[in-house]
This record gives C-alpha cells, sequence and structure tokens, in this order.
C-alpha cells in the first residue's frame, strides 16, 4: 500500500468532513441574517452581535469561532472582535456581487433533506421530481445563478455571438427556455427594451416568481409561460432561444432540443450554457467539477429519473453536448469562447 496516497486521501476526506458541516452552519447563518449583521456591524464582539440579531449569544460565539477557522470571518486577538472583510462580505452577504457564493448555503441543506429518498433510488430506481425537490430549492438555485445573470449573462455571455447584441439592441423574439424563477430572463428584458421576451418553465411555483420579479422591474417586454418546452416553443419563429443549466435535468432532452431547432427563425441561433466540467472524470479532479459530479444524484440526475427520462445527470461536458445537438439536428454547433469558472456557453444553428 502507498502509505502516503491514503494519508493524502484521509486529509481530503477530513477536509470535505468540515466542510459539510460548515454548510450546515453557512445554512444557519443566512438564514438568521448572521452574515448580513456582521457586514453592517463592523467589528463586533459575540454579545453585540447576539444582541443585534436576538439569537442566544452562546450559539452565536461557537459559530464565530467556526466561521473564523474556516476563513469565512476574520478575529482581532488584541480586541477579541470579529471582523467581516469586504472581500468577504462580497462573498458572504452582498447578494448583488458578482462573487456571491451564499447561494451555496441555501442550495446544499433542502439537498441533504432528500438523501434518504435517494438512498431509496439507489436501490430500487426512480427518482425524486423536481415538484417534490423541497419548497426552498427553486429559491436556492435562483441565488446560486443570479450573480452570473446579473452581471454576465448580457455583458460578457451573450456577446459572444457575433452581432447577437446588436439584433437584441433593434428588436428580436426571444424565449428562455427552463427560466426557473426569471432572472435569466429579466436581465435580458432590463438590458433589451425593444426585445420580446418570454421565459418558459413547468414549475408554475417559478413562473410565478418569475412573473413577480418582473413586475417589480415594472417590464412591459417579458412574459413568463407555466409549460412544458415544447408547448411554448411551437410558437416559433425565434431569433434568440437561451437554454441556461437545464437542458441536462430534463426528461427528454432530445425532444427538447428538437423543438428549439423547429422554433428558431432563419438566422436564429440558440445559446445553451451547461456546467464547466468535462465527460472525462479524472479531468474533473478539481473544485469545480467535484461539485458538479457530487450533486448530480442528489438533483439533476434524479429530477430526470423520477419520470424515466434520460438521466444524463449534472456533467455531459462539451463532447455530450455536441452529440446532443447532432442527434436534435442541428447544422452547427460551437463552443463559445467564454471564460467563466462555471458555465460554458455553446452556439447552435438549425442551417
Amino acid at each position: 500500500m502507498n502509505m502516503q496516497k491514503a494519508e493524502e486521501l484521509a486529509y481530503k476526506v477530513i477536509n470535505d468532513y468540515g466542510g459539510a458541516f460548515l454548510m450546515a452552519l453557512g445554512y444557519i447563518g443566512d438564514q438568521l441574517g448572521l452574515f448580513k449583521a456582521l457586514e453592517s456591524s463592523g467589528a463586533t464582539t459575540s454579545t453585540e452581535l447576539a444582541s443585534a440579531t436576538g439569537l442566544n449569544e452562546r450559539y452565536v460565539r461557537e459559530w464565530l469561532k467556526a466561521m473564523v477557522a474556516a476563513e469565512y470571518l476574520d478575529f482581532d486577538s488584541s480586541t477579541g472582535r470579529y471582523v467581516m472583510t469586504p472581500a468577504q462580505a462580497a462573498v458572504l452577504s452582498n447578494q448583488d456581487s458578482p462573487l456571491f457564493a451564499g447561494g451555496a448555503f441555501k442550495l446544499t441543506m433542502p439537498t441533504l433533506y432528500n438523501v434518504p429518498r435517494i438512498t431509496d433510488s439507489f436501490r430500487n430506481g426512480g427518482g425524486i421530481p423536481y415538484s417534490e425537490i423541497g419548497p426552498d430549492v427553486p429559491c436556492a438555485i435562483e441565488q446560486v445563478f443570479r450573480p452570473g445573470y446579473l452581471h454576465f449573462l448580457v455583458a460578457e455571455w451573450l456577446t459572444k455571438v457575433p452581432g447577437l447584441t446588436e439584433r437584441l439592441e433593434q428588436g428580436a423574439k426571444v424565449i428562455d427556455v427552463g427560466c426557473g424563477r426569471g432572472q435569466s430572463t429579466v436581465a435580458m428584458a432590463r438590458a433589451f427594451p425593444n426585445s420580446r421576451f418570454l421565459g418558459i418553465d413547468y414549475h408554475a411555483g417559478s413562473i410565478d416568481a418569475a412573473r413577480a420579479l418582473a413586475l417589480r422591474h415594472e417590464l412591459g417586454n417579458v412574459q413568463f409561460l407555466a409549460a412544458p418546452a415544447e408547448q411554448a416553443l411551437a410558437q416559433g419563429h425565434c431569433d434568440l432561444i437561451c437554454a441556461f443549466d437545464c437542458i441536462h435535468d430534463m426528461v427528454h432532452p432530445v425532444a427538447t432540443l428538437e423543438a428549439i431547432r423547429a422554433a428558431l427563425a432563419p438566422g436564429g441561433v440558440f445559446v445553451w450554457g451547461e456546467p464547466n466540467a468535462t465527460h472525462e472524470p479524472l479531468q474533473n479532479r478539481n473544485p469545480i467539477g467535484r461539485l458538479f459530479h457530487a450533486i448530480s444524484p442528489l438533483h439533476c440526475l434524479t429530477v430526470s429519473l423520477a419520470h424515466g427520462g434520460a438521466g444524463l445527470g449534472t456533467v455531459i461536458g462539451e463532447a455530450g453536448a455536441r452529440e446532443l445537438a447532432q442527434q436534435a439536428g442541428f447544422a452547427t454547433f460551437e463552443k463559445l469562447p467564454t471564460n467563466h469558472p462555471f458555465n460554458q456557453f455553446f452556439a447552435c444553428r438549425p442551417n
């Protein structure tokens, strides 16, 4: 036995062991407003933070120590005060920051609640439909992806398709497939008031939230529809169809891609986002690849297999996306030159 390799693996397990519990404490901190309170308070003691949040000081003190050990917070040993730096606030509490990662706390815990049902699926097949995945999960997914849509979708990702921004500025017809709670659709609708947008998702609760989001922004160029993708796409003649981080979740991904291809107008383009990982497992030995592979059986895989679907899982990579596009009959498939740690993007054309 290679003892060095065994020791390295043991330390990796210990690191993940601590990380799992930190996700739980991060969830508590998010739910109880501790991160927000730290952002606004400056240097503080556990007593002051407990008083400001109305929480038990002893629990707050232990939580703060864990956050310091994880390097989520700083500590001034000369004064006994805990500090959230601007960099830490950008990641943990400021939801409008491009680096906000607090959605990870929101998604991890509700997902882990489903482990007993997933364990049963390992034995018997099937899965958990999205309608039963948990009431907190759709909002958590929104929080995970919102920074990207808010800061990069319009400013970077769409610009990688030549001429697309200009077309949207002039006025185009756009469908956003699998729009969830509407963050991607609304980001585009705000940026391109001359274009018309339709966000579609089969989860009615998410569509209700998307409509409320559009209402808050007083947008008149966006609509939302709770329906299967194929039904909405039958309207056809779209200049742009988008699908961000959802094709791999679908029960019938090839059928959906075929419907997308058929709905594109001459000269139209399909912009498709997938997790930034590869179909080769050994190449995913990095924090991003580990994350995507770990979440797959707990979410993306199970919501498809629950309906007897394709069960692609979270990671299909460029090769998997290219194969699906070919099966759906797209004439061209191009990986766009984006540089984002979590997402990769493709442009497909019907002719």
